[in-house]
């Protein structure tokens, strides 16, 4: 990676770091004042979120099952749901795939009982992430889909979003890049008519590596240059990747040109 680009992603890290750190000690706060036990609950999911954020995974752990032992307690449905999902994220980036479905399985459970069909989409697709990131691609798309079902019944944008990229990388890892595009410009859509930029410029950038994957260089450059102009909008630390791939780009087009 060039020096100049390490340099603006560790200042970009550092600043984030401190943001979030600002918004734990917020967090803190709060909980030493609260009075009510599903109050302290969403407050404790809510630090495990943020230390999870910040990659201290053992803090994170600790305020998921202190989460999770008070809602056991209180019989906080909602917060069992919640305390099991974000401890089933945090083992997912830890790489224990065994515990992090261990607790998608039972926060499905808990949501399925009370009804709650968003979380419901929602444990339908990290289950499918874990599958995904197994390498089991049958029971990845299977879960993907179930959950991209209920996230049309209920017009739940996001996870559609969501549910299309991830649908499309499959796609796209087992050669299929035509259905790969179809999932990426349905994530695309759905992004612009939310105004999520970053999922905007995601999905650009993804159009424009499906397009390179077919030889359609052109089609890929047009693409990366408008995932880089979003990003260089909104900031974003991923902003030199683009340049990156639009810089391979015009290598490439220049090999498949004949020389006269």
């Amino acid at each position: 990676m060039n020096k100049f680009f390490l340099i603006i992603s560790i200042c970009v890290a550092s600043f984030s770091g401190m943001a979030q750190q600002s918004k734990i000690d917020s967090l803190k706060q709060v909980l030493e004042t609260a009075t009510e036990d599903t109050s302290k609950v969403k407050i404790l999911n809510a630090l495990a979120r943020k230390f999870w954020k910040m990659g201290d995974y053992a803090q994170a752990k600790k305020y998921g099952n202190n989460a999770l032992a008070l809602s056991e307690k209180i019989t906080f449905r909602i917060g069992e749901a919640d305390a099991h999902n974000v401890i089933g994220v945090i083992y997912a980036d830890q790489g224990n795939y065994p515990e992090s479905l261990k607790n998608y399985f039972a926060s499905l459970q808990i949501s399925e009982e009370i009804g709650d069909k968003k979380r419901i989409a929602t444990c339908y697709g990290n289950i499918g992430i874990i599958y995904d990131y197994q390498g089991n691609y049958p029971e990845a798309l299977k879960n993907y889909f179930t959950s991209l079902k209920i996230d049309e019944e209920i017009g739940n944008k996001n996870g559609l979003a969501n549910n299309y990229n991830n649908i499309g990388f499959i796609y796209y890892e087992q050669g299929n890049t035509s259905e790969a595009l179809n999932n990426y410009s349905a994530c695309l859509k759905v992004s612009e008519e939310i105004g999520d930029k970053i999922g905007i410029a995601a999905s650009y950038g993804n159009i424009g590596i499906a397009h390179r994957k077919q030889g359609n260089y052109p089609e890929a450059l047009q693409n990366y240059f408008a995932s880089l102009k979003i990003k260089e909008e909104i900031r974003t630390r991923r902003e030199w990747l683009s340049i990156m791939l639009i810089s391979e780009m015009f290598i490439l087009s220049k090999k498949t040109i004949p020389r006269g």
